[in-house]
């Protein structure tokens, strides 16, 4: 019967740092390198941002008509919510240009830290301690406008919700269920 040799390769503890710090350095150097790449990309898109802007903005006036009629209002409030989005990327991807610009890869990544959402108030930090007071305002008009849009498709979504459960308990009214608070909920 043949006897089967097996061999021990031997590892130091030297060799096995060095894979350690390689891979440290691999998982560190990924989400910086696509912080870098988000960050071009947004000074990139510097240059069709407004457009965009522009033509949600438009789109979104065109849409407050549809707001004042009953049967439309849950398209409304999804387009408005369509629109809420469009305004959010852009605000985003124009305070992560405007922070790149003016405090680098490092401000970047200090706002990313912020729960992803401080690249916002980075960009802000950066336009008010350059005195980059326009920057500061387009900041300033795209969160206002991605709030209100935002606002406004909530306030449609209950009305249409609201509207639709009316109708359904006028056509079956048993289907009704109407809970009156105890006494005890009263207290």
């Amino acid at each position: 019967m043949a006897e089967i040799r097996i061999r021990k390769f031997g590892v130091s503890a030297l060799g096995l740092s060095v894979v350690g710090f390689v891979l440290l350095l691999a998982i560190i150097a990924v989400p910086v390198l696509l912080l870098f790449g988000a960050a071009e990309f947004s000074v990139w898109a510097l240059g069709w941002i407004p457009d965009l802007i522009g033509g949600a903005a438009l789109v979104s006036l065109a849409f407050v008509p549809l707001a004042f009629i009953p049967a439309s209002r849950g398209l409304a409030s999804g387009l408005f919510g369509f629109a809420s989005l469009i305004f959010g990327i852009s605000l985003w991807l124009y305070a992560l240009a405007s922070t790149y610009i003016e405090w680098g890869l490092l401000g970047v990544i200090l706002g990313v830290l912020l729960a992803g959402i401080g690249v916002v108030f980075t960009g802000i930090l950066a336009a008010l301690f350059s005195a980059s007071w326009g920057v500061l305002g387009n900041i300033a008009l795209l969160l206002g406008l991605t709030i209100a849009t935002r606002f406004a498709a909530s306030i449609l979504r209950a009305s249409t919700a609201r509207d639709f459960l009316r109708k359904r308990t006028q056509e079956n009214p048993s289907e009704a269920i109407i809970d009156q608070p105890s006494d005890e909920d009263r207290r």
